[in-house]
């Protein structure tokens, strides 16, 4: 694996998609909350340790790991998108336990020998995982613990078929993805990730699958139709399409997010499914 593997995915979240994903940071940290929160139970940090958190984007999982470690640990947030980890920056100020580091964690040289390595969502887009698993396994200390968070097949995950299904009406069908290609979707496959981590070095393989409702929207069917159009599969379909096709997606929407939405006609909920990954 040569340091120019990861070259398309650092590309995409240094631009548009990295910009987005940083202005957009306080609603993705709400969808994202129910896991968040599962990945620090299951990561057991305690006071002391060194942390590691890949893929960190603007730093929420990190801020609250650097709380569990307190004063005499450390937490170390890396990603390979300048617009995210800019962010992190400005959030972090104060903090003498945390760093954010602008790498790619799956080539990167990290000097410290970490406690715990955890990941929300950040490592399904690794051109060569079983190398780029490899890399952070040289990166812990014997024994360390190694936590991600992941989603499931996209057929299990209606915060995210359900938007697509309704803009794919609108839109040509992308070129299928080959197989375990980087991308949101790629640690589907429970066998796949367990083959990926042994073949990195790592044992004591955990895979247990995690189900929640994410909040799309706390405001009522138009804010979700907002989110499922500019974040997500349907809005990297709509990304490039012209207005009026956006405009007729959108329209289609409301009654497709409908049965999600709540008795107070505000929250809209959906499910989503993960799997809990841990290793050591």
């Amino acid at each position: 694996m040569t340091a120019q593997s990861n070259q398309d995915q650092i590309a995409y979240w240094n631009g548009k998609a990295g910009e987005k994903w940083a202005q957009e940071q306080a609603v993705l940290d709400r969808v994202m909350e129910p896991f968040a929160a599962r990945l620090l139970q299951e990561a057991r940090i305690t006071a002391g340790m060194r942390v590691l958190d890949v893929g960190c984007g603007c730093g929420t999982p990190t801020l609250r790991a650097s709380s569990l470690v307190g004063p005499t640990g450390s937490v170390v947030g890396v990603d390979i998108s300048a617009p995210m980890i800019e962010k992190a920056r400005a959030q972090s100020s104060g903090r003498a336990n945390v760093q954010f580091v602008l790498a790619d964690a799956s080539t990167e040289k990290l000097d410290a020998s970490f406690d715990v390595v955890m990941s929300r969502f950040g490592v399904m887009f690794f051109a060569d995982p079983v190398a780029a698993f490899a890399n952070l396994r040289s990166a812990m200390e014997p024994g360390g613990a190694l936590t991600f968070v992941c989603w499931r097949a996209m057929a299990e995950n209606p915060w995210a078929s359900v938007p697509r299904e309704i803009t794919l009406g609108f839109v040509p069908p992308p070129e299928p993805s080959k197989p375990g290609a980087p991308g949101p979707f790629a640690f589907a496959d429970r066998a796949r990730i367990e083959s990926i981590l042994k073949s990195a070095g790592f044992g004591s393989i955990d895979i247990t699958a995690f189900d929640a409702d994410v909040v799309i929207s706390e405001t009522g069917i138009e804010d979700a139709v907002e989110f499922s159009t500019r974040l997500g599969p349907a809005g990297a379909l709509l990304r490039e399409a012209p207005d009026d096709v956006v405009r007729a997606a959108r329209a289609a929407l409301p009654a497709a997010l409908a049965p999600f939405l709540d008795a107070s006609k505000k929250r809209v909920a959906m499910p989503a499914a993960t799997w809990i990954v841990h290793a050591t």
